[in-house]
């Protein structure tokens, strides 16, 4: 039997109320979403049980009124610092913005692996954000935020119940954002107005 977690995160923005329907499941096919096409096409098998996570936006403004981004820091035992660090994606490593996912409410998805299955800890923080201006000037507000994860222990893959992230998570991550995207401005909290 796989593992599989799925919750609701109310939030509320500009008088709005939306709902951002999370789920964390164990990977069990990693071409049937994409593996594959990283590899040049060869079948990637390494990546099975490892966690993938997805979270989508359901809120009733349209236009630029439902410009989002997500903002994910990570933080991993086989990492040199082992500190959270910006987590984009690869295709916007030349790309100075906070944001791994941006748009009309954009979907989050991660699928983290590695080819070994050697001991460690891997925990993400995920933050739905937005520019209080929509798409005009480089400010960035977390409206929510949720933590996952998993830990390999004697080459078995646990994959973290994932919770729900209070301000206080963003406002730990407010130096690393600062220091990361010095053109882009963070303020502390979850912004509501």
């Amino acid at each position: 039997m796989s593992t599989s977690y799925e919750f609701q995160l109310p939030f509320s923005l500009r008088g709005l109320d939306g709902v951002i329907g999370v789920s964390v499941a164990e990977n069990i096919d990693p071409d049937a979403i994409g593996f594959h096409l990283m590899s040049g096409g060869n079948p990637v098998e390494y990546a099975k049980g490892f966690p993938v996570c997805s979270a989508e936006i359901e809120y009733p403004a349209k236009g630029y009124a439902a410009v989002f981004g997500w903002t994910q820091m990570v933080r991993s035992s086989d990492s040199a610092s082992r500190n959270f660090e910006m987590d984009p994606i690869a295709i916007y490593s030349e790309v100075p913005t906070p944001f791994a996912w941006y748009g009309l409410k954009p979907q989050l998805f991660d699928a983290p692996s590695r080819e070994t299955r050697n001991e460690m800890i891997w925990r993400a923080h995920s933050f739905l954000c937005v520019s209080p201006d929509a798409v005009v000037t480089r400010q960035v507000r977390a409206v929510a935020g949720f933590g996952w994860g998993f830990d390999i222990s004697n080459g078995k893959i646990d994959i973290c119940q994932p919770s729900i992230l209070e301000a206080t998570h963003w406002n730990a991550q407010l130096a690393l954002l600062a220091t990361s995207y010095p053109d882009w401005s963070f303020r502390d909290g979850f912004f509501q107005s």
